[in-house]
């Protein structure tokens, strides 16, 4: 299938995306044009990005979900996060244009990004035709989605940071539990969950049972509730 017409099939999520907020939608697609916008699909379980490969373009994610991770020097691997529609990865690492990714890119579903190169929002304004009049506007979105990434960041550095099981998973629910008082749904299998806290995946397992038992939190299928 064509770029344009895989455009046409998604350009819904592509508007909605926060990337392109407060940016009216007949000047989007000349943003994307403008930024070598690029739409590819790919099949559950493909490498999208090998550690070690460039890492010129930021993704937005139309459909299916990521996974970012690496291994450790014990080989061991470290899930980053998940990515689910609508959001956006590798932002900050295309605009750096890092030569040699740190982290691997890989398709937990099948899935469809949108490629942009950010770079070119760099350029200086007599270099710029029209597709630049919403640069500015660009710019301040991504610098919001860079600053929540700061502070997920931030929070996975806190959670690392912590000797006691225990505490790694109260301070990522408790994080959860801010925007979601009834109920935080994990966006991770048990696994996942283990490898982005950093601990063993049955030690996780006992340690919720427990926590269960002392009426500290319910959990129904991937919703955990404080108590």
């Amino acid at each position: 299938m064509q770029n344009n017409e895989l455009k046409k099939i998604y350009w819904n999520d592509i508007i909605d995306s926060p990337l392109f907020t407060a940016i009216a939608q007949e000047h989007i697609e000349d943003m994307i044009d403008y930024l070598d916008g690029t739409i590819k699909k790919y099949k559950k379980n493909e490498t999208i990005i090998h550690v070690g490969d460039e890492f010129r373009r930021c993704g937005i994610l139309l459909d299916g979900s990521l996974e970012v991770s690496y291994d450790t020097n014990r080989f061991e691997k470290h899930n980053v996060n998940h990515f689910y529609p609508g959001q956006i990865f590798g932002e900050s690492l295309a605009l750096k244009g890092i030569p040699h990714s740190p982290v691997q890119v890989s398709a937990l579903t099948d899935s469809i990004i949108l490629f942009i190169d950010l770079r070119k929002l760099m350029l200086s304004t007599d270099r710029c035709n029209k597709n630049c009049l919403y640069n500015h506007q660009l710019i301040l979105n991504l610098m919001d989605r860079m600053a929540e990434q700061n502070i997920f960041s931030n929070l996975k550095l806190r959670i690392l940071g912590q000797k006691s099981l225990r505490d790694r998973i109260m301070i990522y629910l408790t994080h959860l539990h801010a925007d979601n008082p009834a109920g935080a749904k994990i966006p991770f299998s048990q696994t996942s969950l283990a490898e982005f806290l950093g601990v063993n995946r049955s030690a996780l397992a006992r340690e919720l049972g427990r926590m269960q038992d002392e009426g500290i939190l319910t959990i129904n299928n991937k919703t955990y509730r404080i108590l």
